[in-house]
């Protein structure tokens, strides 16, 4: 065996640049656009708002009528008779 670095007069063939797989093309939606769901349905939106805001004011309509006995939804003893 010889210490000589045998180097071969052939250079090395380089690869051959491959291809980035192909991606698909996004379709137009409301995500691309960047449009929210209050500006693509906005009578939609104020509804669902309005809804949550009503509940939410009967939510403290009943606490405040079980706390102070107002009676509003209806009385906590049946009547006498």
């Amino acid at each position: 065996m010889s210490a000589k670095n045998k180097k071969s007069a052939a250079p090395k063939p380089t690869p051959a640049p491959v291809a980035p797989p192909a991606v698909n093309a996004p379709t137009a939606t409301a995500a691309v656009d960047g449009e929210s769901f209050q500006q693509r349905h906005p009578k939609l939106a104020n509804a669902i708002f309005a809804a949550v805001c009503i509940y939410v004011a009967m939510l403290w309509l009943l606490a405040l009528d079980q706390t102070f006995h107002w009676g509003i939804f209806g009385p906590k003893l049946p009547p006498m008779p």
